[in-house]
């Protein structure tokens, strides 16, 4: 008898992914074509739903990456789970992104009890989203935010007496491969698809959120960017000088 089933929809990042988790198995679709989520992630859920016998009465939430990443990302993975949510009738669960890298499963990853997670997305104008999380924790050691790669090496540093090393991923870690150096602790960059955001962490951090009750709808859930788009900010600094 299963305890709950988890639709969860990720689409922040380059490779859009859905996955159904009941507690105990993870089924996941990934589509490997980079930056097609508005064409890919309905028919992809659609897909792994038949695929596994599953019917919208079936499901009991909706766990949705809400950001930070991809803006365009952002808004249709939201979008996405807004309307099964609304057409369903379902709860939404609103998944920190950054949060759900320490809920994935890394095979190749030893001693992840003493290792840091440091999930950083390239946010352009030298800066990265980023936050840092030991496994299976979805509260912070350092706040998710937009930071500069001098300031979070810093921050990084206070803490890297108490831990055996630190795990770095997201889209950020190439064009910032130089800057890691400066952790001062053992560091390595996540391998493959384990790299990118994925529904699997998703779900499972949403099935935690969703046992604790945290719970939205459609109507009230909402992205997380951490920082305007670059459209608003040139209309934002318009505006301040009008």
């Amino acid at each position: 008898m299963r305890d709950m089933l988890i639709l969860a929809i990720e689409t922040t990042g380059p490779l859009a992914s859905c996955a159904l988790w009941d507690g105990r198995e993870m089924k996941q679709l990934i589509n490997t074509t980079q930056y097609s989520h508005l064409e890919e992630i309905a028919p992809m859920t659609q897909r792994l739903m038949r695929d596994n016998s599953v019917s919208p009465a079936d499901i009991d939430a909706i766990a949705v990456s809400r950001g930070p990443g991809s803006f365009t990302g952002v808004r249709i993975g939201m979008a996405t789970a807004k309307a099964l949510a609304q057409v369903w009738n379902k709860p939404v669960i609103e998944v920190p992104t950054l949060a759900s890298f320490a809920y994935g499963s890394y095979e190749w990853m030893m001693s992840p009890s003493r290792l840091l997670i440091c999930p950083i997305f390239d946010a352009r104008r030298s800066q990265v989203y980023a936050g840092v999380y030991r496994m299976g924790s979805k509260t912070p050691l350092i706040e998710d935010a937009a930071y500069g790669m001098e300031e979070l090496m810093e921050k990084i540093r206070a803490l890297s007496s108490d831990w055996d090393g630190i795990v770095f991923f997201g889209d950020a870690t190439a064009p910032y491969k130089d800057s890691l150096v400066f952790c001062a602790m053992p560091y390595e960059t996540a391998r493959g698809d384990d790299l990118y955001q994925m529904a699997s962490s998703v779900a499972k951090l949403g099935a935690e959120l969703f046992a604790e009750g945290v719970l939205s709808d459609c109507y009230s859930c909402k992205p997380e960017y951490l920082r305007l788009a670059e459209a608003e900010r040139k209309l934002a600094e318009k505006n301040g000088r009008a």
